[in-house]
């Protein structure tokens, strides 16, 4: 340690105190207490003791964006931009059901280090605590990812760095170059860290970027880190002088073929009427190809202290892709002010299918029998008939009739067919692949599922 300590001394070292940011500059030997490491670039610490300072919008829509280098005016909803370091950039911060989108795009290559306190219980606490760093674009446009876990959960007292808890291979990452900067995207998936993902989940953020040409220095894993507060939400609103909006939507989770209905209350907390000039309903970002956008301009007033409600109705093409999509609808008031409001909503398949096969493994002596049994759940409201086909290999045999109609009586209905396939004893070892197909309205839902043949010998 103390020959570390005169290296530095040698070399000239420019310090700042320890709760601020500090720069190690030249080609000089960095020491921590843990050990000598090397470092052939500027080495920089951010001060994690000092929240950030840079505005955000904590309150983070439901939104499924695509991964695919671009960030498109209404695909990803702005989190902050970062102007006051050395690198300018702007963070983006979306989620569904099963992944936490982080994206960024920065005017030039840069460091990026993001903490996530996924239980928003504060750093020091738990073993939820999420540190992504994306290494600056390269030439061949790969931004390596690294991942580790702050676990106080055994001794908080004395927490520790996990690096092999999670793999850097299970985060989604898409990273392009922008002009002279970059652009990165990230999809975290549930469950990682801890982290759980619902409307009203609160959680711990912040992002930090570093040059390129400086190397990112670890914190000691008993530093604590202060974090942004952000709420997770499916709507929000943004009212006027005496106007508050509230936008609902009659079901929001929604299937092809189906209607989005959509109902704004107008609600005016002042005894005097308000006249509406205009109302403009629209989906934002990938919506917009799907959704009917539509201005009114011949609107009822809202009357003192009362609420007006205005409905709208848009049809979903069979076209519409699975996934999480947003609806905003604005309204301009006499004054010129205005009022907006917008919310998720979220389209499934119109069926799920799955396939069991019992047993799952055939230890074949002669002709074996095996249950295999199809589920369908249906996303699609109301009564319907649908078709269920089972096809085996092509020397089996099903007992009865492969194609058999079924009823489902409601939505998220559930039913189960149950097939008895016979398996010919003349099969020989290995894999055959049994199909499922769901047939309605033209279209048809498809799964498999591999069963494992042996033989065994009568001798054995």
């Amino acid at each position: 340690m103390r020959t570390c300590i005169r290296r530095i001394i040698v070399h000239q070292i420019v310090a700042v105190m320890a709760v601020g940011l500090f720069i190690i500059a030249g080609n000089t030997a960095w020491c921590q207490e843990t050990g000598g490491v090397q470092a052939a670039t500027p080495s920089v610490t951010i001060n994690y003791r000092e929240r950030p300072r840079y505005p955000i919008d904590p309150q983070r829509l439901k939104l499924r964006p695509t991964l695919d280098g671009e960030i498109g005016p209404t695909e990803w909803s702005p989190f902050a931009t970062i102007s006051d370091g050395p690198v300018v950039g702007t963070v983006y911060l979306n989620w569904d059901d099963d992944f936490l989108y982080i994206a960024y795009r920065t005017e030039a290559p840069a460091w990026c280090i993001v903490n996530v306190d996924t239980a928003g219980d504060g750093w020091l606490r738990g073993a939820d605590n999420l540190e992504l760093v994306v290494s600056p674009v390269d030439t061949a446009a790969s931004a390596p990812l690294t991942v580790r876990v702050l676990d106080a959960a055994v001794n908080r007292d004395a927490p520790i760095w996990n690096d092999s808890a999670i793999k850097a291979a299970d985060i989604a990452l898409m990273v392009r170059r922008a002009g002279s900067g970059q652009v990165v995207e990230m999809a975290v998936p549930r469950g990682m860290a801890g982290l759980s993902l619902r409307p009203g989940a609160l959680l711990g953020f912040r992002a930090d970027f570093l040059p390129a040409g400086t190397t990112p220095v670890s914190t000691a894993p008993y530093e604590p880190h202060l974090l942004l507060d952000i709420n997770l939400v499916e709507s929000r609103a943004v009212g006027a002088t005496g106007i508050v909006p509230r936008l609902s939507l009659a079901d929001s989770q929604l299937v092809s073929g189906q209607d989005l209905e959509a109902t704004l209350e107008l609600i005016n907390q002042v005894d005097t009427p308000r006249t509406i000039r205009s109302v403009s309903w629209t989906g934002i970002g990938p919506a917009q190809n799907y959704l009917k956008t539509l201005r009114e301009v011949a609107l009822p007033a809202v009357n003192g202290l009362k609420t007006t409600r205005l409905r709208y109705s848009s049809p979903l093409p069979d076209t519409i892709i699975p996934g999480v999509y947003q609806f905003e609808v604005t309204a301009v008031m006499d004054d010129g002010s205005t009022v907006a409001a917008n919310t998720s909503f979220s389209v499934q398949e119109q069926f799920e299918i799955q396939l069991d096969a019992e047993p799952p493994q055939v230890a074949l002596i002669g002709p074996t029998e095996i249950k295999l049994t199809v589920t369908v759940r249906s996303a699609v409201p109301g009564f319907k008939k649908a078709d269920v086909v089972i096809t085996p290999p092509a020397s089996w045999e099903i007992k009865g009739k492969p194609k058999r109609s079924v009823n489902i009586h409601r939505e998220d209905g559930t039913i189960r067919v149950v097939y008895t396939a016979i398996v010919p004893s003349a099969t020989q070892t290995g894999d055959y692949q049994v199909t499922a197909d769901v047939q309605w309205r033209g279209k048809t839902w498809t799964t498999h599922r591999v069963i494992k043949v042996t033989r065994i010998s009568q001798g054995s």
